[in-house]
């Protein structure tokens, strides 16, 4: 049976999600979850809410769902373990570190996978199933159809986003917030530069009439898709909303469960249900409603455009746990005269406990069924109510307080049976935990590695001193990789003595898999000489068509500490690039760690998000992405912002839009503190830029690996940005 997946920011929202009638409700502690700025649970808070959800028969899962720095690690270790003692059903997790930490200290707590994971088709989900997770969350840009597929293959319950506020970068993997303000939305602390007005540019000059809030998706709302997505095999339905209150939750969670409670009713039931449901969701916080994704129709109307506040709900007032468990009560005598209490409840749980008093006839207030009532039916806060009440005699003397402290004990002895028989999922299949190995073979010398998108950039690269050249994956320019390009971008680098190795894409979707799948076939049958995996989906396809080629990983898998990278190893990977939220002193630590080399981005247009939403084509086209004219070759494109930061989107062959940085990344200055962090590899970010631009970096970088040249730092350059690499209060002194 599917479930109905409840958000909560504070123990208050978790009664509040039960009482509404969630099967499920998901919560981060105060350390390692992705809503920083939520209220989130104690440690205390957490056991208690685990109880009281346990006695209803709801599930609990804990976020923690952050990238991981090696230094938290064994403060996570402890924080795992508690988890575990304290009984949650499952984990959500985007890092591999947390997945392959929880299956060393606590192998029999389920792994979820996050949506921040980006799977997005059935490859991507067996490789979370081949790696010990249970539950995969799908990303939210899929359509009914992509999610109907993956469904029908999937080996894991599948999770899907059904109601809320959503990220316009995939699956929420966004860096805006990291490269602008210094506040990574990876590690839960999103500044939201996305909710904040732009305006589309061409050449430079205005497409719009006025700002608008264009990276700011409304709110989604599945409710009309609930029963194909029933039908489809979803197992899990989720609402977002772990920053919102009490009456959000509540409103919310009783409007899809009215849906899905009707799902196998009349059509007329069904749409009585639908049409209540429609009404409460109108009267909670959102920024208006679409539900385009899961249509497969992307409009320029899936936008906010204006300002992205919202419209907040009157009242959010706690109500506290309204709901109760029926139980039932038998006052009777032991063998040996002594008073006794049974207590049930409609599933069978029985505690039995009896008082050192013997009851005598009663003189002149026997105890009636009546009073029994009244007396064992001072349940108070307890999760219990009382239905009916049963005595073998009604003419005995009980007292009062005798009653009640039976009443307080049998309610505890049952309360602890019925947790006692509270089943947590089984956790996935047992696959072998890696171990710490040591580091890379030191003292090689640093490879350059370029990574382009047209044959003539790949020409540059190699012939001006790249070691290694990317080619393929999502390109900027809107076209597809064809075989003659791959064969003679193969040719070009190894006429140059370079390695030319494929590039892959960060997004796999379902609609997609065949055609990415068909491009690394094409890569492979023109003689590469490795893979960059850039999306979980290809570690599946490598195996199937990579002839055992070197596989690498790339900086989309979000590598941030050692575990990962020895995770990332441990599947065959021979090199990893460095999540680019990575500052020099964590890749240094990682370096020194890792079981393979280390490989950083260190110049170039970083991007900061990939939407499935297209800007251009919603601005400056006809506002439909199905049908557009394709705009986006009509110039150059980017998004202004109120400082007149000039941010290019670029088109892929899949028309997702890539935004890039506004300023070039630009480490060159910093090449010493490069070689002294241990990084083995540095790469130039070249796509959608010119052979010239990319042969000019590629020449600079080669000169300060040969020792032609040094730089020396003056005046820091302000047309460039150095990123999360460098921090504000790094210390060169530090790596020496």
């Amino acid at each position: 049976m599917a479930e109905l997946l409840a958000p909560a920011g504070s123990l208050d929202n978790v009664f509040t999600a039960i009482d509404a009638g969630a099967d499920a409700v998901y919560f981060g502690g105060k350390s390692f979850n992705a809503r920083r700025f939520a209220h989130n649970l104690d440690d205390d808070e957490i056991v208690r809410a685990v109880r009281t959800a346990h006695l209803f028969g709801v599930k609990v899962y804990v976020t923690v769902n952050i990238l991981m720095a090696d230094t938290e690690l064994d403060d996570l270790t402890i924080y795992l373990k508690s988890l575990d003692k304290a009984g949650v059903d499952g984990i959500i997790v985007q890092d591999m570190a947390v997945a392959l930490l929880a299956r060393r200290v606590v192998p029999d707590l389920p792994l979820h996978g996050s949506t921040q994971m980006t799977v997005a088709d059935s490859d991507g989900v067996r490789f979370l199933e081949e790696n010990g997770f249970t539950q995969a969350v799908l990303s939210r840009e899929l359509s009914l159809a992509d999610i109907k597929s993956v469904c029908a293959s999937s080996p894991l319950a599948i999770e899907v986003f059904i109601h809320g506020a959503s990220c316009m970068a995939y699956s929420g993997q966004c860096l805006m917030s990291s490269f602008l303000g210094g506040r990574s939305g990876n590690r839960g602390a999103c500044a939201q530069p996305c909710r904040q007005p732009y305006t589309l540019v061409r050449d430079g000059k205005d497409v719009m009439k006025q700002e608008a809030y264009v990276l700011s998706l409304k709110d989604l709302k599945g409710l009309d898709y609930i029963d194909d997505l029933l039908d489809a095999g979803v197992t899990s339905f989720k609402i977002e909303g772990r920053m919102k209150g009490d009456t959000y939750v509540r409103t919310v969670v009783t409007a899809y469960r009215k849906v899905i409670d009707a799902h196998n009713s009349s059509p007329k039931a069904r749409k009585a249900a639908h049409d209540e449901a429609a009404a409460l969701l109108d009267s909670a916080f959102n920024r208006s409603y679409q539900d385009d994704f899961l249509r497969g129709m992307v409009h320029r109307r899936t936008l906010t455009e204006k300002n992205p506040s919202g419209r907040q709900t009157a009242a959010d007032a706690a109500v506290g746990l309204t709901r109760k468990i029926p139980i039932y009560a038998h006052v009777d005598v032991d063998g040996d005269g002594r008073l006794e209490l049974t207590l049930w409840d409609e599933k069978a749980h029985t505690a039995v406990v009896a008082a050192d008093f013997q009851p005598q006839p009663a003189s002149k207030r026997p105890a009636t069924i009546d009073y029994l009532k009244k007396q064992l039916g001072r349940l108070g806060e307890t999760p219990f109510a009382l239905a009916e009440v049963t005595a073998w005699d009604e003419t005995k003397m009980i007292p009062a307080s005798v009653l009640n402290d039976l009443r307080r004990q049998a309610v505890d002895a049952l309360t602890e049976v019925i947790l006692a028989d509270y089943s947590r999922p089984s956790a996935g299949k047992a696959v072998p935990v890696p171990e710490r190995a040591d580091g890379p073979e030191r003292g090689r010398a640093m490879e350059l590695v370029a990574r382009c998108d047209t044959v003539d950039a790949v020409m540059a690269a190699a012939e001006h001193g790249a070691d290694v050249v990317i080619f393929g994956g999502e390109s900027y320019h809107h076209r597809p990789f064809l075989k003659e390009d791959w064969q003679v971008a193969v040719k070009a680098a190894h006429d140059h003595g370079a390695a030319l190795w494929a590039g892959t894409p960060r997004i796999v979707r379902e609609g997609h898999r065949r055609a990415v799948q068909s491009e690394l076939e094409r890569a492979v049958a023109s003689g590469i000489d490795g893979i960059y995996v850039g999306a979980m989906a290809v570690f599946t396809m490598a195996k199937k068509v990579g002839n055992d080629l070197p596989i690498r990983a790339d900086w989309s898998l979000n590598v941030f500490n050692s575990q990962a990278a020895s995770t990332y190893a441990a599947l065959g990977c021979s090199g990893i690039t460095a999540s680019l939220e990575a500052t020099l002193r964590q890749i240094r630590g990682m370096a020194h760690k890792s079981p393979c080399p280390i490989e950083a981005v260190v110049e170039g247009r970083v991007e900061m998000m990939v939407t499935e939403s297209c800007v251009i084509s919603s601005f400056a086209g006809n506002g439909k992405k199905e049908g557009c004219p394709n705009v986006c070759q009509g110039g150059a494109y980017a998004l202004r912002d109120r400082r007149d930061e000039d941010f290019p989107v670029a088109t892929d062959q899949y028309c997702r839009n890539h935004i890039l940085n506004s300023r070039d990344l630009d480490m060159a200055p910093y090449y010493k503190d490069l070689v002294r962090a241990g990084i083995a590899a540095i790469r130039i970010e070249g796509r959608g830029r010119s052979p010239k631009w990319l042969a000019e970096q590629v020449r600079r970088y080669r000169r300060l690996i040969d020792g032609t040249e040094t730089l020396v730092l003056g005046k820091e350059d302000q047309t460039v940005t150095r990123g999360p690499l460098l921090p504000r209060n790094f210390i060169i002194q530090e790596y020496s």
